[in-house]
């Protein structure tokens, strides 16, 4: 009798396990299929044979299911003719009202001159006001990036603090007579930005369309009889194209003109001149070598985008002037912010305003828009991070506001002073539609110099549309950096509003850079300054110990490559001669940046 009421229960338990079983297997393969859709949606963009097919597959991409679906395998794109490449769609930039603003969804009205100064309000923005107080970690759900450059795991309470300080709005700190005169109105000064006139592409007599800066030239006739022209006069051949004349035209128009040729008219292509690819020569080495997902769908714009770039300054100024010669020509403004406060909290003079003001940087003054932090966050001093974080978010927010005429495909990318990206892969962004977006940059790393190269590259999430970074990213520069876009509540909003799945892809690789990050780059009382400047955060702080701040060890430390814990790490050789060495101002200007280029402190003989 007992055994078989045992025998009774144990049945009922085993039929009880199993439909718990087939329970958890049917959400299981539901949670799958959901997943699926939500990837189909974006399987047109890339071929799955050809990411099995790739000669060098990512075996990163096959663990991160992401990577798997979006990963490129290598088009032959210099070798398509532009008749043979993707329909060309030439339309002015996006200005059609979406989620987060149309062409004036940030504009400010001044109702003065674009030159005209005007006091500083903070800006009421409409999604936090109508979300309340909801954030991304609501719950306590946190993606932590472990590639991030700070490698800091986020923390709830910090990350609640950054925001509250962000929101708040501080009250001023007195200044000095001194530096109050010299400020001025400056740091209230709104910026209107201008379409970038400037002719990137020209049309061949035949109709193909050629990006001036990637395609190769002929020499002039008179050079034709010669057999082979020198190296010197490369330089000054004369590019076989006539000014572009379509832009006037039509899409219809332009698209007739790229059908079939008429008879006895042989198809021309853009001669790609070494570095670019594809039928425009337009894609640098930098992109055809990324994991971008739409190698394929890259047209030009008729108007390029304007591109702002936005810095927190301290006292690297010679890696500033390198950064604004290598993008002058790419980037349409700087937001460049500075602190009278260290970001240990301490006081601290306004060197670059002075800089500023004493025509240091005329040649760019245009360009910059100056943003002035003039308090410290509440519990930055015992949270380094809080300080850290809040720099940035200080950086975006205000800058932003203060800048008119903003249209929401513009590109925004944000960068530690010592994080200089290249000027090929800014331009591509500037230049052409069809990337995705967020999208980080791969840099060359180097410590006290660029003769100390590091193995690998520090790949950084930089930069977004306008457009993402108001919608899913709450205008909040750190968000941008931290890679939380997928735990953000209106990238969802923003993908169905845009018809843009939102897809993160890195410039360059682990073996073609696009761009340089330096790190601990200065002589060694700069040196000295950053070890008593660094936030109370990032542990050890270096600064606290005296013997790691006296000069003749900093001297040793860029003679070994040492670290501060006395470690020293592998090094592969590097040569100045090498390619994506350091920038090309660097190189110009080789004796005034020797310091960075060679090894000051170097030994005869390598000892």
């Amino acid at each position: 009798m007992i055994s078989s009421r045992y025998g009774a229960t144990l049945h009922t338990h085993q039929l009880m396990k199993m439909r718990r079983h087939r329970v958890f297997l049917i959400c299981t393969v539901g949670l799958c299929v959901i997943s699926f859709l939500h990837y189909y949606k974006a399987l047109h963009y890339v071929s799955l044979l050809r990411e099995l097919s790739a000669p060098y597959p990512n075996i990163k991409s096959f663990i991160m299911v992401t990577g798997f679906f979006w990963k490129e395998g290598t088009t032959p794109l210099s070798s398509a003719s532009p008749e043979e490449g993707p329909p060309l769609v030439h339309r002015l930039s996006d200005s059609k009202p979406r989620a987060g603003g149309g062409g004036g969804g940030l504009e400010l009205d001044t109702g003065q001159e674009p030159e005209a100064p005007k006091p500083w309000k903070r800006p009421e923005d409409p999604q936090r006001r109508s979300s309340g107080t909801t954030e991304v970690h609501k719950g306590g759900l946190i993606a932590w990036q472990p590639s991030s450059p700070t490698n800091q795991k986020p923390d709830p309470q910090r990350d609640s603090a950054v925001r509250v300080a962000a929101n708040k709005l501080q009250p001023h700190r007195a200044l000095t007579p001194d530096a109050l005169e010299s400020l001025g109105d400056l740091h209230r000064r709104t910026h209107v930005l201008q379409d970038d006139r400037t002719p990137y592409f020209v049309r061949t007599k035949a109709g193909a369309l050629c990006f001036r800066q990637g395609t190769e030239v002929a020499p002039p006739k008179d050079e034709t009889l010669k057999a082979r022209p020198s190296v010197a006069g490369i330089g000054q051949r004369r590019i076989l194209q006539k000014p572009d004349e379509s832009k006037t035209k039509s899409v219809e128009e332009s698209g007739a003109a790229r059908g079939k040729p008429k008879r006895g008219k042989r198809l021309v292509k853009c001669v790609c001149r070494s570095g670019w690819h594809g039928p425009y020569c337009g894609v640098p080495t930098m992109v055809y070598h990324s994991n971008l997902p739409t190698k394929e769908r890259l047209t030009p714009r008729e108007t390029p985008r304007r591109v702002v770039n936005a810095i927190n300054v301290n006292h690297e100024f010679d890696l500033l002037h390198v950064r604004f010669r290598e993008l002058i020509q790419a980037v349409d403004l700087f937001l460049v912010c500075e602190s009278n406060f260290t970001a240990y909290g301490e006081r601290r003079p306004l060197r670059f305003l002075n800089l500023l003001l004493n025509g240091t940087y005329d040649y760019v003054r245009h360009k910059i828009l100056y943003v002035f932090l003039d308090h410290f966050p509440e519990g930055g001093r015992q949270d380094g991070w809080i300080a850290d974080d809040y720099l940035r978010t200080f950086l975006t927010r205000d800058g932003m506001a203060r800048i008119a005429g903003v249209r929401p495909d513009d590109v925004f990318l944000i960068n530690d002073a010592d994080e200089i990206p290249a000027q090929e892969g800014v331009l591509f962004l500037k230049l052409f539609d069809g990337w995705t977006e967020p999208f980080a940059i791969h840099m060359r790393k180097s410590l006290y110099g660029f003769f100390w190269k590091q193995l690998g590259s520090l790949e950084v999430v930089s930069g977004c549309t306008v457009g993402m970074l108001r919608d899913v990213y709450d205008n909040d520069g750190i968000r941008l950096r931290r890679r939380e876009y997928y735990t953000m509540p209106g990238f969802r909003k923003y993908e169905n509003d845009t018809g843009h799945i939102l897809v993160q892809w890195s410039i360059g690789s682990p073996f073609h850079f696009a761009g340089w990050h330096c790190s601990w780059c200065f002589t060694p009382e700069g040196i000295h300054f950053k070890l008593i400047s660094a936030q109370n955060g990032d542990f050890p702080r270096w600064g606290d110990y005296e013997d790691k701040r006296d000069l003749n060890y900093i001297r040793e430390l860029i003679r070994t490559g040492g670290w501060f814990d006395g470690s020293v790490q592998e090094y592969p050789p590097s040569d100045p001669k090498e390619h994506m060495y350091a920038p090309k101002y660097m190189l110009d200007n080789y004796n005034h940046y020797r310091y960075l280029l060679e090894n000051p402190y170097a030994k005869p003989g390598g000892a």
